[in-house]
């Protein structure tokens, strides 16, 4: 009886903590099998550079979505997977129109150049990220 308890203790421990594996992967994208690529990146006066990068997925139904990241370097293909799940993103939406101009050290202007983007099509929208203020031009504030 002790015996098969302990069995019994050790099937389910390995059951939790392969359930909590794969739950973390799930939610940080390491089942993510899209495409992920800086469309265009901006360096600041202070070295930070802001990127649009572009989530692109044949397999799924979902359709292309950009963001904007902010960071000390260019992102890598797995740098900007990780960030694409996490606090991260300053700005995400369905559409390609956005690009980028820093308006000096602290503060970083993300426009939609040939129409607009509303609130319909934005999934993510910050208006501060540390001590970096970002405005917007043509979308809509969500």
């Amino acid at each position: 009886m002790r015996y098969f308890f302990k069995i019994s203790l050790v099937g389910v421990a390995a059951v939790a903590i392969f359930s909590m594996v794969s739950l973390y992967g799930l939610f940080h994208g390491y089942f993510d099998h899209g495409q992920f690529e800086i469309k265009q990146f901006q360096w600041s006066p202070t070295n930070q550079v802001a990127m649009v990068a572009e989530r692109s997925d044949h397999e799924a139904l979902g359709g292309l979505e950009y963001y904007v990241l902010i960071g000390n370097h260019l992102f890598t293909p797995a740098e900007l997977r990780h960030a694409y799940y996490s606090s991260a993103v300053v700005f995400n939406a369905s559409s390609d129109c956005l690009t980028l101009h820093w308006d000096g050290p602290n503060r970083l202007t993300i426009r939609c150049n040939g129409s607009t983007v509303d609130r319909n099509h934005i999934n993510a929208q910050r208006q501060q990220i540390g001590n970096i203020a970002i405005s917007y031009e043509n979308i809509a504030l969500k």
